[in-house]
């Protein structure tokens, strides 16, 4: 593609460079973060409430041992195997809420794991705006530059500068609204994690004070 008669787009953003490589590095990193939580996320969800499920069904059973072997066996697996392994030990032992608090901490211990890197994300959805508009700035004052040294105005003395800075302000842009999509998208998956571990961690309490294994005090 030819802009401006001899200036390809790629001739524009290495002119441009002090802002658009910065740009194509953040969405290299960006979709690095978001190929990663997406695949480490995807079967979070299904996998808290198959393991809720199993632990419930032996808890309201009685059967201890066979939570601890279950939860023994998966404990490097999955957030919800490593915490519901941290309160087993203390149902019949301990008070309920001291049970629930140490449940809580690991459960915040986990969503912490949930969120990582995301938080890159929204810098780099919130900083690409200004990194386009800087080379926006940039392309113009070379254009204007050039309107002097040649001493003359017209369309073509300045058309590469501005085409230079309007794919500045595109890629700033395009990078921008990715980040935020991916941004929210990832927001809403997490919270929507925490809450079902939490709902998890309430059954498993529930399912071992029906079950006789913890009474109520």
């Amino acid at each position: 593609m030819e802009v401006a008669g001899t200036l390809s787009v790629m001739d524009l953003i290495r002119q441009g460079w002090y802002a658009t490589y910065p740009l194509i590095g953040f969405s290299v990193i960006m979709m690095s973060i978001v190929i990663e939580r997406m695949w480490a996320l995807s079967r979070i969800g299904p996998g808290v409430e198959r393991l809720t499920g199993e632990v419930v069904d032996l808890l309201q059973k009685g059967d201890i041992s066979g939570t601890t072997t279950l939860l023994e066996g998966r404990r490097r697996r999955t957030p919800a195997s490593r915490m519901y392994a941290a309160i087993v030990p203390l149902l019949g032992r301990g008070p309920l809420d001291e049970v629930l608090e140490l449940g809580e901490r690991r459960r915040l211990d986990e969503s912490r794991w949930f969120r990582r890197n995301i938080w890159v994300l929204g810098t780099i959805a919130a900083s690409a705006p200004f990194i386009g508009l800087f080379g926006t700035v940039v392309g113009i004052i070379k254009s204007f530059h050039q309107m002097a040294v040649m001493g003359t105005g017209g369309f073509s003395v300045v058309a590469a500068g501005i085409s230079e800075a309007l794919v500045a302000t595109a890629l700033g842009l395009i990078v921008a609204i990715v980040a935020v999509i991916f941004y929210n998208y990832l927001q809403v998956k997490v919270g929507n994690l925490d809450t079902t571990m939490r709902v998890g961690l309430g059954q498993v309490v529930e399912a071992a004070t029906l079950g006789g294994v913890h009474g109520a005090r």
